[in-house]
This record gives C-alpha cells, sequence and structure tokens, in this order.
C-alpha cells in the first residue's frame, strides 16, 4: 500500500513538473517575441523616418537643378550622387 502511495506521488508530480515548465516557457517565449516585435516597429519607424529624409533631399535637390538648369527632365540622377551625404 505505501508503495503504491509513493508511486502516484511520483507521476503526480511529473505531471505537475511538466505543466509548470510548459506554463514557464511560453511566458518566456511570449516575452521574447513581444521584445522583438517592438523593436522592429522601432526600426520600422527608423527607416520610415530616414526614407523621407532621402526624398526630402531629392526633392531639394530636384528644385535646385531645375533652378540652375531651367529643365527638370535634363536631371540625371548619377550626376548628383556625390552631392548627396548622409549625415
Amino acid at each position: 500500500m505505501n508503495l503504491l502511495l509513493v508511486h502516484s506521488f511520483t507521476w503526480i508530480t511529473v505531471v505537475l513538473t511538466g505543466v509548470i515548465a510548459f506554463i514557464l516557457g511560453f511566458i518566456i517565449k511570449s516575452t521574447i517575441v513581444y521584445k522583438q516585435r517592438k523593436r522592429i516597429l522601432r526600426l520600422e519607424d527608423e527607416m520610415l523616418s530616414n526614407h523621407s529624409r532621402i526624398l526630402e533631399l531629392e526633392q531639394i535637390a530636384t528644385e535646385v537643378h531645375k533652378e540652375k538648369t531651367g529643365s527638370p527632365q535634363d536631371y540625371d540622377r548619377n550626376s548628383r550622387k556625390d552631392q548627396l551625404r548622409v549625415s
């Protein structure tokens, strides 16, 4: 009788430990995914602001070229690569 009680207690302990380990693993993984998602959103915002700045610089470069030459059709992107610098 005593052996049966110890045997059932062992199985309960194993099952309970498994459930607790699963819950802890799920919580840890959810936290990691949340932090990664937050970091990705922050990087996407940074990329959008950088692209916005690039578009502003291209618009300024086009306006300057249009003022110098009078026609924006002759403007060559390759000729202004040295003019634009990323800060």
